[in-house]
Parts: structure tokens; C-alpha cells; sequence
């Protein structure tokens, strides 16, 4: 990675800490986490890709980092020793880990391919370190550059979302919605699921022609009806064991609990069958990295609850990823 691969503010304030972790106040970093540098070891660091050059309709993703780490200040009451209690689950979550903020991929407009590029550099630099990548975006374009630094690691890509993305849009292949089409075409995943797909913007030719390919297809329907059945195992046939990267566009989301992306769509999930999701990979197999994608503060409600909802997943695939399953800390 070169050194201005990533913008990095720091978090140090002049006039001392904060009393109180105060969630307003302070320059916020993920979670008020502090600054990661590459020499430094951590088990997971967060990295923005401000970029929404791949959009199709409504624009504003690039604002995404910024907005999901300003809600992700909402975690910070408590100091880091102290959080997270998951009460549906009744366990601590995160406890003892490392976590660190690597700040922005330094994005140049109009340059795809220097952008592509140094996304790929900043997330094989956090995979040289040892360290699980945690993205935050940007479009679903910038998907595909993240994923290009797992090549050498063998792994299961997970697709939530309500669109496909096998499509060529105006013969473009570097659009939002084209990232599963590129990840097939270069062969860097050994599966791809896609999770939450509804409504009428997919093509059906590029349903057909995914699973052609291989592809698995569940739809937001079938994800719903699965979840009813109130199964324990209900997912358990859908992940063979070993690595996993999951890819959440924020418009798998029904638009009720997601108002601020690009593409909403009715009829979608919510968090309960995501949150049931990530715990059946746990199961079977690693999560490797991850990325929240599609948030747009521009199109958000006044109370940015699809950022606050971005910054909750993360951190649910933080902990998936982090915590093995049925072996974190338990409440006390």
C-alpha cells in the first residue's frame, strides 16, 4: 500500500479527553475505536471507500463512511472493556478484541482504475497485518476492487441484496450493479449466494444466466419464509464450511428500515433475518471480511437510521467474524 493510499485525521483532541464517551462529542472515528496504522496489530480494521462514481440512479454514497461512523458514535457510552451486550442473545460481543479505524481510501475523481487499485492496496495491507477488513461504503462497485485482495485466500462470497448485480449497464462492467458478474468473471470466489433478492428492477435474463453459472438465489420471499418456520437450523443447507466475505448493500433492507440508498426497493428484509443469517456462516464456516455498502445520507430520514442501521451490521459481522460461534464471553 502507498502512503497516500488512505486519508487519515486524527482523533487526538488538544484540549484533552472527552469525560463521559459522550456520543456527540469528539471526531469520530467507528465506534470512537482509535487510528490504525499498518505496523500496528489488531484483529479487525474499518476502512472507508468514499465512492459512488459506479451509481445508476440516486448518488450520495460517497458520503456513506462519514455518515455510518457519525452513528456508529452511539456505541460510545461505554468505554471499549465495556461493550457490547447483545441482549437478544444474552452474551457480551467483542470483548478483548482489537479493533481499529484505518480512516478513507484517498479516491480521485474520474480515475477508476487508480481508484480500483488503491482500494485493493489498503485492504491486502490490512489482510498482510493479520487483521479482518471491515468496509464501509461507497457503491457496490467498490466491492469488486476489495475482493480482488482475497485472491489468494480460497472463500464463499455472500451477496445481500435486492438487485442481482450481473449486469453490464450501458455495456459498463464497473457499475453498482455489476460486482457479482465481475467476482464470477474472474473467478476470485469458490460460491456465490445471493440473499434478498425481490421486486421488479432485476433482469430476468441475468437471474437465469446466474444461475447458469451457479450461482444459489434466494429470494427476500424464501429468505421470510425460511425465518417462520422458526427452524434452528433453517439456513444450514445454504453454507458449505469454510472462508466467507459478505457484501450487505443496505437495500437488502425493507425501505421502512432503510430509506437513505440509492435503489429502495418494497418488500424486504429487516434486521432479525440478516442478524439470523450471519450466525448460520458462523456455523459452517470464517468470516474473512465484509462491507456494508449503498448508504446515502442525501436520501436519508432527518434521524440517519439507515447509517444507525449500517453501523449495527457491522458490527454483527464484526462479531461473526471475531467471536466464534457459541464461544463469546456470556453475560454476567
Amino acid at each position: 500500500m502507498k502512503d497516500n493510499d488512505i486519508t487519515v485525521l486524527s482523533t487526538v483532541s488538544p484540549f484533552g479527553p472527552v469525560e463521559g464517551n459522550m456520543p456527540y462529542a469528539g471526531i469520530a472515528t467507528f465506534a470512537g475505536y482509535p487510528l490504525w496504522s499498518s505496523e500496528q496489530k489488531a484483529d479487525a480494521v474499518v476502512l472507508g471507500v468514499p465512492y459512488d462514481e459506479g451509481t445508476t440512479y440516486r448518488p450520495g454514497t460517497r458520503f456513506g463512511p462519514r455518515a455510518v461512523r457519525n452513528a456508529s458514535m452511539f456505541y460510545t457510552y461505554e468505554g471499549q472493556d465495556d461493550r457490547f451486550y447483545d441482549a437478544d442473545r444474552d452474551r457480551w460481543i467483542l470483548r478483548g478484541k482489537t479493533i481499529a479505524d484505518a480512516g478513507d481510501v484517498a479516491i480521485e475523481p474520474l480515475n477508476l482504475e487508480k481508484n480500483q487499485a488503491a482500494t485493493t492496496r489498503a485492504v491486502a495491507t490490512i489482510l498482510q497485518s493479520g487483521a479482518v477488513p471491515a468496509i464501509i461504503g461507497g457503491d457496490h462497485s467498490i466491492t469488486h476492487p476489495v475482493v480482488r485482495a482475497f485472491k489468494q485466500k480460497p472463500f464463499h462470497y455472500v451477496h445481500f441484496d435486492t438487485h442481482a448485480d450481473c449486469d453490464r449497464i450501458f455495456g459498463s462492467g464497473d457499475t453498482h450493479g455489476s460486482p457479482v458478474a465481475r467476482i464470477m468473471e474472474e473467478g476470485l470466489a469458490q460460491s456465490i449466494t445471493i440473499l434478498g433478492v425481490r421486486g421488479l428492477t432485476n433482469s430476468g435474463h441475468d437471474l437465469a444466466w446466474a444461475r447458469e453459472q451457479g450461482v444459489r438465489i434466494i429470494t427476500a420471499r424464501e429468505l421470510r419464509e425460511r425465518r417462520v418456520a422458526a427452524d434452528p437450523d433453517l439456513f444450514s443447507d445454504i453454507f458449505p464450511k469454510g472462508n466467507y466475505y459478505l457484501s450487505l448493500d443496505i437495500d437488502f433492507f425493507d425501505p421502512s428500515a432503510a430509506p437513505g440508498t440509492g435503489t429502495p426497493e418494497p418488500g424486504g428484509l429487516f434486521f432479525p433475518e440478516f442478524s439470523d443469517v450471519v450466525q448460520a456462516v458462523t456455523k459452517k464456516g470464517t468470516i474473512i471480511g465484509f462491507d456494508v455498502v449503498e448508504v446515502s445520507p442525501l436520501v436519508d430520514d432527518r434521524s440517519q437510521i439507515t447509517a444507525h442501521l449500517a453501523a449495527r451490521c457491522l458490527l454483527e459481522m464484526m462479531s461473526g467474524a471475531l467471536d466464534q460461534a457459541g464461544t463469546a464471553p456470556p453475560a454476567c
